[in-house]
């Protein structure tokens, strides 16, 4: 299992997931969770997009994520570009 975020920003490449994984492996042997770290991520642009584009995106993300995250053992959490929206 793992706990991470999701980035979705221009500026997300897969150096910086890679980096981001790593820090998130660290962060997370600071605590009692038996949990490692992973980032994961997009360089969609949420800013400017309507209410209709970013669900239909994130909906599509989500259906390609299912396949490599199990529901009741991973944790990811929403980080840059990622919110209620």
């Amino acid at each position: 299992p793992y706990k991470g975020g999701l980035r979705f920003h221009p500026s997300v490449n897969l150096s910086i997931l890679k980096f981001l994984g790593f820090e998130q492996i660290l962060k997370n042997s600071l605590t009692t969770l038996p949990m490692g770290g992973g980032k994961g991520g997009s360089d969609f642009d949420p800013k400017g997009k309507s209410d209709n584009e970013v669900m239909r995106f994130c909906q599509s993300f989500m259906t390609e994520l299912q396949r490599h995250v199990g529901a009741d053992t991973d944790v990811p959490a929403g980080d840059i570009g990622v919110g209620a929206r």
